[in-house]
């Protein structure tokens, strides 16, 4: 039937004012969560409109000439309209291609398998996040594919819910959702939700509406390389669903001083639980590559497809989506994912709305959490497992940042989104436990403060002294494309040392070490552009890139050293360049990290 309509379309476009059959159109196509043997498929796919059936088709080769597997499945609305596939038996450490096909084909895409746990293999991943629809096309990522990465992290805020276009009603604002929501609510904010993130997959117009032509925003991307995909506060609304473990009497994601009782969330009830989070679970997790689907319609109920938390005795994340795991990399590799939204206690704050003071003891809270206790314990054993199993780099993802000294331009108040501003006590056990435990070589990948910085992390002893984690580095890089480095209009060593100068004042106040890796075994070979003194003088403004929309790239390699890579492109102001040609990417800054050979 497929063949009959094919050929029916083409007879009817070679026909004078013949029109064109209707055919499948795919918007993207993705692959992620791999490991050894297996990977998730996604694409979104429609039939005029409707469902489609396809195929998915995994080979060897870039032409599929030598197919290895191939399966077919129906994209549904419930899911609008995407559709996950799980092939196995797949060959470790491997390069496949994949596509998908129906009437028509979509891209080719491309996926690495995770190498044997004892095999020494080089391995090359990137990782950033914040896309806002505001900055699309996303040039900075166009040609990501040169890199030929095994895998991408995208750490968070993988579309924004907030109004972007010229003007402002071509992408509007999505409903706001609340504990309360009820169905017909979270209809409505379902299809805006899915329609953003379809946004941020297509081409989009001068306008900032969706294009049939012009660079296709994170469609590249997607294709580029297999993905690991984290869940951030955009993607739940920000201020109403921020925080997942918040009980469900507090309407909002933050917590003013006003309910000093709810800092602590032991009512029993959570935002995780609510029908309003799972929407928005719901429309994250159907346009993504991960192992996780949820299913249904608000109206007829919503239920989890995939990996599920399973701790009777800890509500807070019994029977959740599981979106944390551990996967090896080969011999000197592992990555460990994290989940830090969707179990954390409420984002705290003043009686207006505003940032407590850096040292309210609020944010100090030992029975605060962020991860909860079940993910907390994991975290720890996983951390001490790859120690012991001798593996050389353990890379944390996160969507938080865990320095003292985040976005905030002084030290008055401290952002409460972070791990220092709101949850330090968890924040300071889990450094304390690596330290203690001598897990080295721990690197921790955040976004969401759209700057990128390179640094140390320090903890509290016990003893009234803080100690710097050994081996520790802690990575926040991006945006994509957000709101931040678009302030800064000139892209010079003045500019940027000017933003370094003021950080490392605020680093001092708080007694934080200044970004860079000072003192850190192994360093080697630093690069900044506009500083031909990087590596003899090593300063805070070689390892500070705050003007910049941008990735970091880091290399393992076969015997277990780290090169990391900073790359990216000039900011530009928001709702301007809509359909502004794709700049050439260049590296910003470098750094080597040589380890002792096991």
């Amino acid at each position: 039937m497929r063949l009959l309509r094919a050929l029916l379309a083409a007879w009817l476009l070679g026909l004078p004012g013949g029109a064109a059959y209707a055919v499948v159109s795919f918007d993207a196509i993705a692959a992620g969560d791999m490991t050894a043997t297996d990977v998730i498929l996604w694409t979104r796919a429609t039939d005029d409109g409707r469902p489609a059936d396809v195929t998915a088709q995994i080979a060897t080769d870039p032409d599929f000439r030598h197919i290895v597997w191939s399966a077919g499945g129906s994209t549904i609305a419930d899911n609008d309209f995407t559709l996950k596939l799980n092939p196995s038996g797949l060959r470790s450490g491997f390069r496949y291609f994949y596509r998908f096909v129906a009437d028509t084909k979509s891209d080719v895409g491309r996926f690495t398998t995770a190498p044997r746990p004892n095999q020494a293999t080089s391995i090359t991943f990137a990782f950033s996040g914040d896309a806002d629809g505001r900055f699309r096309p996303y040039p900075a990522i166009a040609d990501i594919g040169r890199h030929n990465l095994d895998f991408f992290i995208f750490n968070g805020d993988t579309m924004y819910e907030t109004a972007s276009g010229r003007p402002a009603t071509v992408s509007p604002k999505v409903p706001d959702l609340t504990p309360t929501s009820n169905a017909e609510d979270a209809r409505r904010a379902l299809i805006a939700y899915n329609l953003k993130y379809r946004q941020n997959i297509l081409g989009v117009s001068e306008t900032g509406a969706i294009a049939s032509d012009g660079q296709a925003s994170l469609r590249p991307l997607f294709a580029a390389t297999g993905h690991y995909t984290l869940l951030d506060n955009h993607e739940l609304g920000n201020a109403s669903l921020q925080s997942g473990g918040a009980p469900q009497a507090l309407l909002t994601g933050r917590n003013p001083a006003a309910t000093l009782a709810f800092d602590v969330n032991n009512t029993g009830t959570f935002h995780n639980q609510t029908l309003a989070f799972l929407t928005l679970e719901k429309s994250f997790f159907n346009y993504h590559p991960t192992r996780i689907d949820i299913m249904g319609t608000p109206a007829s109920g919503l239920s989890i497809s995939g990996p599920r938390v399973n701790a009777p005795g800890d509500p807070r994340l019994h029977g959740t989506a599981r979106n944390y795991f551990a996967q090896r990399w080969g011999k000197h590799t592992a990555y460990i994912q994290i989940d830090d939204r969707s179990y954390r206690d409420a984002r705290l704050g003043t009686a207006t709305g505003g940032e407590l003071p850096a040292a309210d003891p609020r944010g100090a809270n030992p029975a605060r959490t962020m991860l909860g206790a079940t993910q907390f314990a994991w975290l720890k054993t996983t951390l001490l497992q790859a120690q012991r199993a001798g593996v050389t780099w353990k890379f944390v993802g996160i969507s938080t940042p865990m320095d003292m000294v985040g976005e905030v331009k002084d030290v008055v108040s401290q952002d409460q989104k972070s791990w220092y501003g709101g949850y330090r006590a968890e924040r300071n056990a889990l450094l304390k436990f690596i330290a203690d435990n001598a897990i080295d070589h721990v690197v921790f990948l955040a976004t969401d403060d759209h700057t990128t910085r390179f640094n140390r992390l320090q903890y509290e002893t016990g003893d009234g002294t803080k100690a710097l984690v050994p081996g520790a580095i802690h990575i926040v890089t991006g945006p994509i494309g957000a709101g931040g480095p678009d302030t800064f209009l000139k892209h010079d060593m003045e500019t940027i040392l000017a933003a370094a100068t003021v950080r490392t004042a605020s680093q001092a106040a708080l007694g934080q070490p200044a970004d860079g890796l000072a003192g850190l075994p192994g360093l080697a070979n630093v690069w900044r552009e506009f500083d031909p003194e990087a590596n003899t003088k090593r300063q805070p403004v070689d390892f500070l890139s705050p003007d910049t929309f941008s990735y970091t790239v880091l290399t393992v390699d076969r015997e277990g050293n780290l090169t990391v890579s900073l790359i990216g492109i000039p900011s530009y102001l928001p709702n301007q360049n809509f359909r502004k040609p794709a700049e050439s990417t260049h590296k910003i800054l470098s750094f080597q990290v040589r380890t002792k050979i096991r």
